[in-house]
């Protein structure tokens, strides 16, 4: 019987989600923030026109309270996302323990707790991305699974590995 390659355990804690809602909105698409911006001097633009003229103090302070309204609100949206996914959790998804098993041409979930197992090969995944703490494994644009970097044991050998798998679907964040 074929061994797996890699065998990690490892689970989503309340904070651990919060983080990757912050790394999907702000990180996963670098051109989040740039777009912000460019609404905000679009508005703050329309706002210091006086009589055909702008006026750059009124441009720059009201660019100012644009983006930050704006940013202030996409964080909001996020908390809010977070506080909801949290409140609605019946199934006790957080921290409850995930084993992948990383074979050659797919990855095996079980979860005990939730009495669930799956099987996917590694070219059923959207992408794969990597941050400063996580693995995120897409299964499609909007739906992510995650592995948290401190519960794998050699994470170097498995990064190499993982990376080889996701050739052109993987992106560093």
């Amino acid at each position: 019987m074929e061994q797996p390659k890699f065998i990690i355990n490892t689970a989503m804690s309340k904070e651990d989600y919060r983080k990757f809602l912050y790394i999907a909105t702000f990180r996963r698409n670098k051109i989040t923030i740039p777009l912000l911006a460019l609404i905000s001097i679009i508005g703050s633009i329309i706002v210091s026109l006086e009589s055909g003229t702008l006026n750059m103090t009124k441009l720059i302070i009201s660019w100012i309270l644009l983006f930050a309204l704006a940013i202030i609100t996409v964080l909001f949206k996020v908390e809010k996302k977070n506080t909801r996914r949290i409140k609605t959790d019946k199934t006790g998804t957080f921290d409850s323990i995930n084993t992948l098993k990383f074979y050659e041409d797919r990855i095996v979930m079980e979860n005990q707790e939730l009495k669930s197992k799956g099987e996917l090969k590694y070219n059923q995944f959207f992408t794969l991305m990597e941050s400063k703490d996580y693995f995120i494994f897409y299964f499609t644009a909007n739906q992510a699974s995650l592995v948290r970097k401190k519960d794998i044991e050699n994470l170097q050998p498995y990064k190499e590995f993982i990376v080889e798998k996701f050739k052109g679907r993987y992106k560093n964040i």
